[in-house]
């Protein structure tokens, strides 16, 4: 037991640090409408790094780094201008085709590299179990800026997304605060498909934002449910990951999914009665 827990010790301080900023954003994509937003940038994020790879550059380097955060905040440029082009194009749309040409143009720059197949899985699966001090931290504090930013102006990001109308009515410059949120999360993925890879940032951002949106109706009780119930299904995630010698991050993937759909089933059978 001692040994387990000193091994998973950092990966599951990346789960709670990841959570705490998607858990968040998670809620606010999700009264968007706008889903499938987080898995398009995490993987232009991802296309960034394979860049600087070819390139010859560190994949944790300044460089690859840069790169990624210029790509995303073209991409959330792009979802901007998509969200008020009086929908001759639906955002949605705009989101799935960035997602498909940055994940192919991922894999065509993966078979142009030694050991693209390794990276390109690396990029999707992650490294969580693999995570050192140094990269949590660095991601620690770019979430703590990105979250002083969205507190301090919390009222224009929450009216924006929960009550669009009334955003428009106040005369908020739309345009500009949907880009700031935007690459706000793009900056968070950024880092967050380096700790923990697309398939996982994606899941850890949708999925306690569906339970606690199922289990409760003011946002802070959303959040609050969306962290504890996140951080329980990463500690019972991890634990099986070290029994049963299952790769982590699907394994944290897997116990969300469940929860989600417990949680969905529990709620449907208590509102028959």
């Amino acid at each position: 037991m001692a040994e387990m827990l000193s091994f998973m010790a950092m990966p599951f301080l990346a789960c709670i640090v990841l959570l705490g900023i998607h858990s968040y954003f998670g809620l606010h994509v999700l009264k968007r409408e706008i889903i499938f937003i987080d898995i398009a940038m995490a993987q232009v994020a991802a296309l960034g790094g394979l860049l600087a790879l070819l390139a010859g550059r560190a994949h944790e380097g300044t460089w690859a780094h840069w790169l990624a955060l210029g790509m995303t905040a073209t991409a959330a440029a792009l979802f901007t201008a998509a969200k008020n082009s009086g929908q001759r194009v639906p955002q949605e749309a705009v989101i799935g085709v960035v997602y498909a040409v940055a994940a192919t143009g991922s894999i065509l720059l993966a078979v142009r590299m030694p050991g693209g197949g390794e990276h390109l899985h690396e990029a999707l699966d992650g490294s969580i179990l693999w995570t050192d001090w140094s990269v949590v931290r660095h991601s620690t504090l770019v979430y703590a800026i990105v979250g002083a930013f969205h507190w301090v102006f919390r009222k224009k990001f929450i009216m924006l997304s929960f009550d669009l109308p009334g955003a428009r009515a106040a005369g908020m410059r739309i345009r500009l605060w949907d880009f700031l949120f935007y690459f706000s999360l793009g900056w968070v993925l950024v880092h967050s498909v380096e700790i923990g890879g697309v398939l996982l940032v994606f899941a850890i951002l949708v999925l306690p934002a569906s339970i606690s949106s199922l289990l409760a109706e003011r946002l802070g009780m959303r959040i609050l449910i969306g962290w504890s119930v996140g951080a329980a299904s990463c500690a019972l995630a991890l634990f099986l990951s070290w029994k049963l010698d299952l790769p982590s991050g699907p394994a944290v993937i897997c116990v969300l999914g469940a929860v989600l759909l417990l949680t969905g089933v529990a709620r449907k059978l208590a509102a028959a009665r």
